[in-house]
């Protein structure tokens, strides 16, 4: 039961999402031309399931996505691993990333088509943006806070710096970087439909913007569901990687409190 139970709960609170969804529609508080109801979206959904356009477009910005996620990914914790081992490294980064961080991703695509033009290395750098500083910050908080005592354990086996940071450091803050990819799994795919919309000719995003401005109304909420379900899914999958990378912190924690 307890396994059936989170499904459960995730099924009870989307269709309750739809039902207010339709209650907001038969207020008619905003034109029905504008704020379609439920069984007009699910109509165009279905109609864009069936189209060979939209699985091309889909999985061309999931794999966008994915790719500009994983190379945020490596650089990120590369460089959290650096300013981890490195004071001076860590000081030098903390200004550089809080401006970073402030700085809105969809903001650099006009800049960026000038440099990067308008092929793959634009969208990469655009989704690598969005996501690496959020990962960076995690994974450099959750090295930093590692243990006193499991540092001077290490010391006692005879670990040296670096021995000590990637084989009891790294390990013990593998839970909060994975936290820190959740949410920048998110932010992917918003970057990656964002350039798409800007500055693309296909994927989700190019979608999304046709659709809107053809005042295909139904198709375009309907293009939204399907951003909203590839997070789901983007997110079930890092969970699933953190519950195999990490899952023995887990049952640690849980022994703890037992």
């Amino acid at each position: 039961m307890t396994r059936l139970a989170a499904p459960l709960r995730a099924l009870t609170g989307f269709v309750l999402l739809l039902l207010l969804w339709q209650a907001l529609v038969l207020t008619r508080w905003i034109p029905a031309e504008y704020f379609p109801g439920v069984p007009a979206i699910a109509r165009a959904f279905v109609e864009q399931l069936g189209a060979r356009d939209f699985w091309s477009s889909e999985a061309l910005t999931v794999a966008r996505a994915i790719g500009g996620l994983l190379l945020a990914a490596a650089n990120a914790i590369a460089a959290a691993l650096l300013a981890a081992r490195y004071r001076v490294v860590e000081r030098a980064f903390a200004p550089v990333v809080q401006i970073m961080l402030s700085l809105p991703p969809a903001a650099l695509v006009p800049l960026s088509i000038f440099a990067l033009g308008l092929g793959g290395e634009l969208f990469a750098f655009i989704i690598w943006f969005a996501c690496v500083w959020g990962i960076y910050v995690n994974a450099e908080n959750a090295l930093r806070a590692s243990e006193p005592l499991q540092r001077i354990t290490s010391r006692s086996f005879g670990y040296g710096q670096w021995e000590t940071l990637l084989r009891v450091r790294l390990p013990a803050a593998m839970p909060e970087i994975f936290t820190g990819l959740r949410v920048a799994a998110a932010g992917s795919l918003m970057a990656a439909i964002a350039a798409e919309m800007l500055a693309g000719k296909d994927g989700l995003g190019f979608m999304l913007y046709d659709t809107a401005f053809s005042l295909q109304i139904p198709q375009m909420f309907a293009l939204l569901a399907v951003a909203g379900f590839n997070g789901v899914l983007l997110n079930a999958l890092i969970v699933g990687l953190r519950r195999r990378a990490a899952g023995w912190h887990d049952q640690l924690g849980a022994l703890a409190q037992a």
